[in-house]
């Protein structure tokens, strides 16, 4: 069956802004009526890295805050942290609680903006989770961070984008990386352990890895040595290793083309984890540059801005808004500007290649081929087009 997924445009005017548009995908959506007094509810949203200036302005995480206490619910917003511990420069850390923290007070998220509390869902080193199993065809478990389990509803407000392992950075990449912790995050990206190459580790007169490791899996004997059975693969120690250039630390990056999805099943997790019914999703089809928000710059955007879809269906509402970027006439300055309407604009951005034919591969329709596989939702979908009448003169 075909989802519904409701869509406004990008057209404005001074009784009806982006941000009153946002409210009626809102209403659209159920939630004014859904939202009962008392509940908890999570706006999940992304703080964008420093020096990226295409992230979503937390002007509209303020408008859906606003509806919720307005229905009588108690919202706060939320992220996680990501990997690369001391990569993200003097401002840009997203590793851990106080760094990405703080670069959110820099890119305008604190609670006084908002009207709401602003937290790291999954705790100061990542690693404040509860492993929920699914039947993944790549993994067997997803470590989900534990804000979720406390909530009644969950409001997953993202930034449509491109994505370099994904194609598209849409509500299913906003679960599948957004809602997991470090291990989760860490699967997409690597294969297998970390390696300590004993040759080069610089023994206990660094043991800066030891300080860095979440899990404290490592341990300082005449060189480093890490207990597998703990280690959470997040790279900590490989970034910081780097940093002294020793290098003794190594972990083998997945391929780029098989890692959607792996995220793909990590979202299956965080639905699975406290169920389908408490899930809505809008993507924010705006500033659409083929990078994702992680990057440090705000890449040249490669369409015009499109509009606000909303739906019940990850899957339905992410091929909505994929399909709605394919058919945009490209920024003739971008780096696909002599591409046709219908082509997939990210593939061509992004010219993933696969391995053995060197065929351009379409990331998004991977990475949407297995969300359908792994029953996350429909791709075929109903666009509701949701507009407010101007007033009549006169």
């Amino acid at each position: 069956m075909a989802s519904k997924v409701y869509f406004t445009d990008r057209q404005t005017r001074a009784d009806y802004n982006m941000i009153d548009k946002l409210e009626h995908i809102f209403n659209e959506l159920g939630l004014d009526k859904a939202i009962k007094p008392g509940e908890k509810v999570m706006v999940k949203t992304h703080f964008g890295q420093w020096g990226n200036t295409n992230y979503l302005r937390p002007a509209y995480a303020r408008k859906i805050v606003d509806l919720i206490r307005a229905a009588g619910g108690e919202p706060f917003v939320a992220e996680t942290t990501g990997l690369g511990y001391g990569s993200g420069g003097a401002y840009g850390g997203r590793t851990t609680v106080t760094e990405y923290l703080g670069m959110a007070m820099l890119h305008g998220y604190t609670a006084a903006t908002v009207g709401a509390p602003v937290i790291m869902a999954d705790g100061y080193w990542g690693t404040d989770v509860i492993d929920v199993p699914i039947d993944g065809d790549h993994v067997s478990s997803v470590d989900v961070a534990t804000a979720l389990f406390d909530c009644d509803k969950v409001i997953v407000l993202t930034h449509a984008k491109g994505h370099g392992l994904g194609g598209l950075g849409g509500t299913i990449k906003n679960l599948g990386i957004g809602l997991v912790g470090k291990k989760g995050k860490a699967a997409m990206h690597f294969l297998g352990d970390i390696k300590i190459d004993q040759e080069k580790c610089l023994g206990p007169e660094c043991s800066k890895c030891l300080k860095v490791c979440p899990t404290r899996c490592i341990t300082m004997e005449e060189k480093a040595v890490v207990d597998l059975s703990r280690c959470i693969a997040c790279h900590h120690c490989v970034n910081v290793c780097s940093s002294v250039n020793a290098k003794a630390a190594t972990q083998t990056w997945r391929p780029n083309h098989t890692q959607a999805p792996i995220f793909v099943e990590n979202a299956v997790g965080v639905v699975n984890s406290i169920g389908a019914d408490k899930f809505y999703f809008i993507n924010l089809a705006i500033d659409i540059s083929d990078m994702c928000d992680c990057w440090n710059f705000g890449a040249p955007l490669i369409v015009h801005d499109i509009g606000i879809f909303g739906a019940r269906d990850p899957l339905a509402i992410d091929e909505a808004t994929l399909q709605a970027i394919k058919d945009a006439t490209p920024n003739p300055d971008s780096k696909v500007g002599d591409l046709e309407c219908g082509a997939c604009k990210f593939a061509m951005a992004h010219a993933c290649k696969d391995p053995e034919s060197g065929e351009i591969l379409e990331l998004a329709d991977i990475q949407l081929t297995h969300a359908e596989k792994m029953g996350l939702g429909s791709r075929k979908y109903e666009l509701v087009t949701v507009t407010k009448e101007p007033p009549k003169k006169g």
